[in-house]
């Protein structure tokens, strides 16, 4: 008998992966100010998407429309946020960047390639008469990811990016639910239908 083996969704991925890390903010006796535990059960959902894409054949192109859903999500929570007010996400961004890049210094840091990415999708966020497609968008997000995901290292470094994007997209998620996981799940399953 042959197996079928459905290959994941990055879109579903992606909401997981953000529904898991800010269900780990709202648990009972995690804090704001502490980052929570390490989730093992998502990072090992995660690896097993992202070898399940390469099996496929498709680790750069799935890994790549994971990271541009978990992006616009993240600058979607923020913009709501900050009152969808774009200059002051814009200033948010760049204190935010520099903050990353001063902090992340060991030699294949995810946090600077993440700010480059969100600052891809903040340019979207712009009034609706922008005339730069999704297409673009992808395009201009490939760049920097592409770059940062090295062929020897492609599961290790399209997870690190992912991770990165959902451990700050969860933070965000949660705080807009005021840390309530009802809401929260309420939220991802209205995105995931």
């Amino acid at each position: 008998m042959t197996e079928i083996t459905i290959r994941p969704e990055p879109r579903t991925t992606a909401l997981t992966l953000i529904r898991a890390t800010a269900l780990d903010h709202v648990a009972p006796g995690s804090r704001d100010d502490e980052p929570p535990l390490p989730n093992r059960q998502m990072y090992d959902d995660l690896t097993s998407a992202l070898q399940s894409w390469r099996a496929a054949g498709t680790l750069r192109e799935d890994s790549l429309l994971l990271v541009e859903w978990l992006a616009v999500e993240l600058c979607g929570y923020l913009h709501e946020s900050l009152d969808q007010d774009n200059s002051r996400f814009d200033r948010w961004l760049r204190d935010f960047g520099d903050e990353v890049c001063q902090s992340q210094t060991h030699p294949h840091p995810a946090g600077p390639t993440a700010v480059e990415i969100m600052s891809v999708v903040a340019d979207r966020l712009g009034p609706p008469s922008d005339s730069r497609t999704a297409t673009e968008q992808l395009v201009r997000i490939g760049v920097p990811y592409l770059h940062y995901v090295r062929h020897d290292h492609d599961i290790e470094d399209a997870r690190e990016i992912a991770l990165t994007f959902a451990l700050w997209a969860g933070q965000q998620l949660a705080e807009l639910m005021h840390h309530d996981p009802d809401r929260v799940h309420g939220y991802v399953d209205s995105r995931l239908r």
